[in-house]
C-alpha cells in the first residue's frame, strides 16, 4: 500500500507550533544556553557563535588551583610571582567594584585562568579564543582567561590591570542583570577601573580637546575600533572618561540608578536620562565642560610652567658646563725682590742725657755771660776767666 504525501492541517499546524516554540527557546536568555558574550579591552566586542559548550572546560593538570571561595584560581606554576599579586589584591578590587556599582559586586563565583603564553588560552575556553587578545572574559560563564606573555612583537601584559579589566566587565554585567550595554560603555567602564592607558588616555583627550576633536556620544560605539587598535583611539579614551564622569563624586548615586534601571529592561539611554535628571545632550554638555577643565586649562598651565622649568634648567646647566670645560686663568707672575737693607737708626737718647741738655740750654739762655766758657765739674759750673 503506498502512503500518501500530504500531512493532514492537523500535523502541518503542530508542526509549525514546535518551530515556534524552538525559536521562542532559542531567543530567551534564560530559558536555553545562549553563547556567550566576549568583552575584551583589545579584541572587538563578539560572541562564540555558537560554537562555545555550556560547560567550562577544567585546567590542565599541571596548573596549580587556589580558591577563595567566591573566585578561583588556576595557573601553571612557572608564573605564580605574578599571579601572588592578584590574589592578595583580589578582596581589594572586588570591594571597589562594589562602591562603583552601588550594590555587592561579583556575588556569583568567578574563574579565572592565567596561561603562561597566549597559544594557552584556547585550551582554557570552551570552543578556543577567536581572537588575538590576552586577556577576554564571558560573562556569561563567569570566566576571565588571562596570559602572562605577549604576543609577538608587543610589549608585555600588565597583568593586574588586565586581572582588573575583566573582573569590571564580569562585575558590569552581573549588575545589570546581562542586559545587552553599547561595548563603549562596558569598554570605558572597565578601562576606568583597570586605569590602563591612563597616560595616553589623558593625552588624546587633552590634544583633542584642545583642537575641538572630541567625538560625539552617539558616534562612539561606531568610531570604537577593533582588535589591539582600540587602547591608542579617542573613541576609547572617550569611553573611559565618560564612564570616570558618570561614578564620580555625587553622580554615582545616579550611576546606580540607572544600572537599577536597566536591569528592569530600560534602554540605556533612557535610564541614564531618568537617573541623572537630564536629557542626553545635556550630559553630553556637562561632560564636555567637565574635559574642557581638566584636559583643557590646566595641561596648557603646567606644560608651560614645565616647559620653562626645562629651559631655565638646561641654561644654568650649559652654563655650568661651559665653566668646567674653559681652561683656568694664568696665575699672575710675581716679581722677585731683593731683600730691604737694613736701616742703621741711632740709639734714642737717655732720660737723663735729655735733662742735662734741657738744663744746660736754659741755663744758657738765662746767664749773660753765654759767650763765656764754662765747665762742669762734681756737679757745679765754673766760669773760665
Amino acid at each position: 500500500m503506498k502512503r500518501s504525501s500530504r500531512r493532514s492541517p492537523a500535523a502541518a499546524l503542530g508542526l509549525r507550533l514546535a518551530a515556534l516554540v524552538c525559536l521562542a527557546l532559542a531567543a530567551a536568555p534564560g530559558l536555553a544556553a545562549a553563547a556567550p558574550r566576549i568583552y575584551d579591552a583589545h579584541a572587538p566586542a563578539a560572541s562564540l557563535d555558537g560554537k562555545a559548550a555550556p560547560a567550562i572546560p577544567p585546567p590542565p593538570p599541571e596548573y596549580h588551583t587556589e580558591d577563595l571561595g567566591w573566585i578561583e584560581f588556576a595557573y601553571r606554576p612557572s608564573t605564580r610571582d605574578r599571579v601572588r599579586p592578584l590574589i592578595v589584591h583580589a578582596g581589594a578590587i572586588r570591594a571597589e567594584l562594589s562602591a562603583l556599582l552601588g550594590r555587592e559586586a561579583l556575588v556569583a563565583p568567578v574563574k579565572v585562568r592565567i596561561a603562561a603564553v597566549p597559544a594557552e588560552l584556547d585550551n582554557l575556553v570552551p570552543g578556543g579564543l577567536e581572537s588575538a587578545a590576552t586577556a577576554a572574559s564571558f560573562g556569561a560563564l563567569r570566566l576571565a582567561v588571562l596570559s602572562a606573555s605577549p604576543r609577538s612583537g608587543l610589549a608585555a601584559p600588565d597583568l593586574e590591570s588586565a586581572f582588573r579589566h575583566e573582573l569590571a566587565h564580569l562585575a558590569l554585567d552581573e549588575a545589570t542583570g546581562g542586559a545587552p550595554l553599547p561595548r563603549w560603555f562596558h569598554e570605558g567602564f572597565a578601562a576606568h577601573v583597570a586605569g590602563d592607558h591612563a597616560a595616553g588616555r589623558a593625552q588624546r583627550l587633552s590634544v583633542a580637546a584642545l583642537r575641538g576633536r572630541l567625538l560625539p556620544l552617539d558616534t562612539l560605539e561606531e568610531s570604537l575600533p577593533g582588535a589591539g587598535d582600540a587602547p591608542g583611539s579617542v573613541a576609547y579614551a572617550q569611553s573611559a572618561d565618560v564612564l570616570r564622569f558618570l561614578v564620580e563624586g555625587e553622580r554615582r548615586h545616579g550611576f546606580t540608578r540607572a544600572l537599577d534601571a536597566v536591569r528592569a529592561g530600560a534602554p540605556l539611554a533612557s535610564a541614564l536620562e531618568a537617573a541623572y535628571a537630564s536629557t542626553g545632550h545635556e550630559l553630553e554638555l556637562a561632560w564636555r565642560a567637565d574635559v574642557a577643565r581638566r584636559y583643557g586649562f590646566v595641561p596648557v598651565l603646567l606644560g608651560s610652567l614645565l616647559v620653562l622649568g626645562l629651559l631655565v634648567a638646561g641654561a644654568l646647566g650649559v652654563q655650568r658646563l661651559r665653566g668646567r670645560r674653559s681652561p683656568a686663568p694664568p696665575a699672575p707672575h710675581r716679581r722677585l725682590r731683593a731683600a730691604p737693607e737694613a736701616r742703621h737708626r741711632p740709639a734714642r737718647t737717655s732720660t737723663a742725657q735729655l735733662v742735662a741738655t734741657l738744663g744746660a740750654r736754659h741755663r744758657s739762655e738765662s746767664d749773660g755771660d753765654a759767650g763765656v766758657p764754662k765747665v762742669e765739674h762734681n756737679g757745679r759750673w765754673h766760669t773760665l776767666h
